[in-house]
C-alpha cells in the first residue's frame, strides 16, 4: 500500500513540475511593440541562353532517340531579391536555382521584424540576370500594427508580387 502512495507522491510531483514548465517562463516571440515581414515563395528564373535550332547535321549526330530540333539550356540566372522598409535594406540576397543542373525553383523564407509603424515598403526582385535594375517591383505604403506578419510572396502567373 505504501509503494502505491509513494509512486503517487512521485507522478504528482513530475505533474506538477510538467505543468509549472509549461506556463513558466513566459516565452514571447515578439516585443509589444514589433511586427514581422516575411518573404516566402519559390521562383523560376529566366534560362541562361536562348534556345536554339539544331541543324541537320547535327541532328543526325545524335541517337535516334536524343533527336529534338531546339537545343535549350537547361541553367537560370540566380535571383537577386532586396527588401526595403523607409529606404533601408531589410533583406537582400541572391537565390541560386536549385537542382542539379540549377534548373530549378530558387526559394526563399526570411522574416524580419520591424517597430510596429507606417512604412513604405519596397520588394524587387531581378531574375533575368541584368547588371541593374529589378525586372519585378512593387512598392506600397503600409501600417504595421504591433503583432502582425506582413506575409510577401510572388504570384509566377501574373508575374507580380503579393502582400498580405
Amino acid at each position: 500500500m505504501s509503494t502505491y502512495i509513494g509512486q503517487f507522491i512521485t507522478y504528482a510531483i513530475f505533474a506538477a513540475g510538467i505543468g509549472l514548465f509549461s506556463i513558466w517562463p513566459e516565452y514571447r516571440m515578439l516585443d509589444d511593440n514589433e511586427a514581422v515581414v516575411s518573404v516566402t515563395f519559390s521562383h523560376s528564373s529566366k534560362r541562361i541562353g536562348a534556345c536554339r535550332e539544331l541543324t541537320q547535321a547535327e541532328l543526325n549526330e545524335l541517337a535516334p532517340n536524343m533527336r529534338k530540333p531546339n537545343s535549350c539550356p537547361r541553367e537560370r540566372h540566380p535571383t537577386y531579391l532586396e527588401l526595403r522598409a523607409d529606404g533601408q535594406v531589410i533583406f537582400s540576397d541572391t537565390l541560386l536555382p536549385s537542382g542539379l543542373w540549377e534548373d530549378g525553383k530558387a526559394n526563399v523564407y526570411h522574416r524580419s521584424r520591424l517597430k510596429a509603424g507606417t512604412y513604405e515598403i519596397f520588394i524587387g526582385m531581378n531574375d533575368s540576370g541584368t547588371s541593374e535594375g529589378f525586372d519585378f517591383e512593387e512598392t506600397i505604403g503600409m501600417t504595421l500594427a504591433p503583432g502582425q506578419n506582413l506575409v510577401v510572396g510572388f504570384d509566377d502567373q501574373n508575374n507580380m508580387f503579393i502582400l498580405k
